[in-house]
C-alpha cells in the first residue's frame, strides 16, 4: 500500500527583517523550530525569506526546505512586490503557503494561510502613518477573506476578528506563544550584587518605545516612588523606538533621569539576568497581541504589573497585577506594593512560574499542525 504524500507548507517570511519586527520574529520562529521537533510525516515546510533572514538564523537552513528571496534587502515596497511575482510563482506548486506577516499577497498560487497577530492598526490607527494604517486597512480585511484559517496568538485576537469580519470559529485557530527549558529562580550572587549596584531595585520594561506600549507611564510612576523609595529605579530594554527621546527628556523634567536606565537591545542571557532581579515586569502596553515579555517574566519568577487592556489579562491571569489602563496612580500603588510586601512577591514569584507552564512551545506546534491540517480540508467555506 502507498504511503499517503505529505502535504508542502509553504511559509512566507520575506516580512521578517532580523532584530526589527519585534516579538512576532519570537514567536514565529520559536513556533516553526517546535514543529520541526516534532517532525509530523504529513507535513514538510519550505521556508521562503531574505538572505539576512538565513543568515541570522542558520538553522532554519538545516531545519526546512530553505528558499532565499533572489534580491538583496528589500523596503515594504520591495517585498510586496517580490510576493506577488517571484514568491507567487516559486510557490505555486505547495498545497498551502502560510502568510506569517498578517497580509495574504494579492497575487497568489497556493490557498493560504495567515497569522494576524492583532487589529492593532484598525483598533489604534493614529499609531500608524498615514501611508501603512491605509494599506493595512485595505489589506488585513482582504487577508482575513482569503485565508483558509487565520491563526491569532490569543483569544482575544481570535474573537476581535471573529467579531469585526464575521468569521466562523473553524476559520480561526487560537496558537498562543510557547516557552519551554526556563527556571524560576534567583540569579547567582555575584550576577545579583553587580545588577544591584548598577540598578538598585528596579522596575524593568522590555519593550521597543512605539507610543502604545507607554513607557511614559512608568517613568511617571518612577517620580511618583521616587521621594518614598530613593533606591529604586526603572531599566528599558529594547531597541531605541520613536519615543525613546521624549522618554529622556521626561525623565529630567520629572527629576529622575538619574534613575531611568535605557539600555537598549541587550544580549538573551543579559535579559534573562534582568529578569531575575527585577522587582516587577512593568508593562502598561496599549495594545498586545499577547505579551510576550509578560511570560518570559513569570516563567522566571519574575513579578509582573501589567494593564488590564487587550490580551495582558488573559495571559497574566492571577499570577500577577493588572491595573487600569493609562492609570499612573495605579500603577505607582501596585509597585509600590510589591517594593514594601514581600509576601505578595513571593507568592507572585511562585504563582507566575505556574502560570507560564500553561504555554509550552509542544502545545502551540500540536495547535499550527492542527490548523494547517485543517486548512488542507476544502470545504465549501473555503471556496471564494
Amino acid at each position: 500500500m502507498t504511503a499517503a504524500r505529505s502535504a508542502t507548507i509553504g511559509v512566507n517570511l520575506l516580512w521578517l527583517v532580523p532584530g526589527v519586527v519585534g516579538g512576532s520574529e519570537e514567536y514565529t520562529l520559536r513556533l516553526l523550530r517546535a514543529l520541526s521537533d516534532q517532525e509530523p510525516d504529513d507535513l514538510h515546510l519550505r521556508i521562503y525569506g531574505q538572505a539576512a533572514l538565513f543568515e541570522t538564523h542558520p538553522d532554519l537552513i538545516d531545519r526546512f526546505t530553505a528558499v532565499t528571496a533572489p534580491q538583496g534587502p528589500l523596503g515594504k515596497v520591495g517585498r510586496i512586490g517580490l510576493e506577488a511575482t517571484w514568491l507567487a510563482a516559486a510557490s505555486h506548486d505547495d498545497d498551502l503557503v502560510h502568510h506569517a506577516g498578517g497580509v495574504v499577497p494579492p497575487v497568489r498560487m497556493a490557498p493560504p494561510v495567515l497569522t494576524v497577530h492583532d487589529l492593532q492598526p484598525l483598533e489604534l490607527p493614529h499609531y500608524f502613518s498615514v501611508a501603512k494604517r491605509t494599506w493595512l486597512a485595505t489589506m488585513i480585511p482582504r487577508s482575513v477573506q482569503a485565508a483558509r484559517v487565520t491563526i491569532c496568538p490569543s483569544r482575544f485576537t481570535a474573537e476581535a476578528i471573529a467579531a469585526r469580519f464575521g468569521l466562523s470559529a473553524d476559520r480561526l485557530a487560537v496558537v498562543p506563544q510557547g516557552l519551554d527549558g526556563v527556571t524560576a529562580g534567583p540569579n547567582p550572587p555575584e550576577v545579583a550584587a553587580e545588577l544591584a549596584a548598577t540598578y538598585g531595585r528596579y522596575l524593568l520594561y522590555p519593550a521597543i518605545a512605539y507610543p502604545h506600549k507607554r513607557h511614559a507611564d512608568v517613568v511617571r510612576a518612577l517620580a511618583a516612588l521616587a521621594e518614598r523609595h530613593p533606591d529604586v529605579s526603572v531599566v528599558f530594554s529594547g531597541r531605541p523606538g520613536p519615543e525613546t527621546p521624549s522618554l529622556e527628556a521626561l525623565a529630567t523634567e520629572l527629576g529622575v533621569a538619574d534613575r531611568l536606565h535605557i539600555v537598549g537591545r541587550v544580549p538573551v542571557d543579559r535579559l534573562d539576568a534582568l529578569y531575575r532581579s527585577a522587582t516587577a515586569v512593568a508593562f502598561p502596553s496599549a495594545y498586545e497581541g499577547f505579551g510576550n515579555p509578560v511570560l518570559e517574566a513569570m516563567a522566571r519568577g519574575c513579578p509582573v504589573i501589567a494593564s488590564d487592556a487587550t490580551a495582558l489579562p488573559e495571559v497574566v491571569g492571577d499570577a500577577g497585577l493588572t491595573v487600569p489602563l493609562g492609570d499612573v496612580a495605579a500603577l505607582a500603588a501596585a509597585a509600590e506594593r510589591l517594593l514594601t510586601d514581600s509576601t505578595l512577591a513571593a507568592e507572585l514569584a511562585d504563582a507566575g512560574p505556574v502560570r507560564s507552564g500553561r504555554y509550552t512551545t509542544p502545545d502551540a506546534a500540536h495547535r499550527l499542525a492542527s490548523a494547517y491540517r485543517r486548512a488542507l480540508r476544502p470545504t465549501r467555506e473555503h471556496s471564494p
